[in-house]
C-alpha cells in the first residue's frame, strides 16, 4: 500500500477533528457516565427543577447516581454532572444540599440507546456552590476530595 500525502490544510483539519474534550483539570466527574447526546434534537422545553434535600449517598449500577432524600417525596435518583458536583456531594453526604435536576436525553447502550435521565446540573449548600467550594480547596484538599470519591463512591462504598 502507498502511503496518502495530505496537503496540510487537510492535515490540519484531520488532527483538529482527534482533539478531546476539556476536562476539569484532570477531575473525572463521573468517570463511567455517558456523554449528553449532541445529535439529539433538543426538547421544546426542557424538564427541569431545583430540589433540596439530604444527600444520601451513591448507587452504583452501570453508572453512578447520587440519592437525595427529598422531604414529602420519593428520594430524587440523578447522574451528577460535571465535577466539582460529584466531590461536592460526596463531600457533603448526609447533609442538606439544594439542587438542580434537568431530565436530559443520552445514549446509553445498557438500557436499550437513547433514553432519559435526570442529571444534577448544579448543587449548592446553603449559599456555597460546587463550584465555589472547589475554589476554596488547596491543591492538597482537592487531591483528598477526588481520593476519598474514588475509594468510595466509585468503588461501591
Amino acid at each position: 500500500m502507498r502511503p496518502v500525502f495530505l496537503p496540510s490544510s487537510a492535515l490540519l483539519l484531520a488532527l483538529a477533528a482527534c482533539g478531546a474534550p476539556a476536562g476539569n483539570e484532570g477531575v473525572a466527574a463521573n468517570a463511567v457516565a455517558p456523554e449528553a447526546n449532541a445529535a439529539a434534537p433538543a426538547d421544546p422545553a426542557p424538564r427541569a427543577e431545583t430540589v433540596t434535600g439530604t444527600f444520601a449517598g451513591w448507587e452504583m449500577g452501570d453508572y453512578l447516581w447520587a440519592r437525595i432524600n427529598v422531604p414529602g417525596r420519593e428520594p430524587v435518583s440523578a447522574q451528577p454532572g460535571p465535577s466539582p458536583i460529584d466531590l461536592f456531594l460526596d463531600a457533603h453526604r448526609g447533609r442538606e444540599v439544594t439542587v438542580e435536576i434537568a431530565t436530559v436525553r443520552t445514549d446509553i447502550p445498557e438500557a436499550g440507546g437513547e433514553t432519559e435521565i435526570q442529571r444534577i446540573t448544579a448543587a449548592r449548600s446553603g449559599t456555597t456552590t460546587a463550584d465555589a467550594w472547589w475554589q476554596g480547596l488547596s491543591a492538597a484538599d482537592r487531591a483528598a476530595a477526588q481520593r476519598r470519591f474514588e475509594e468510595g463512591a466509585l468503588s461501591g462504598n
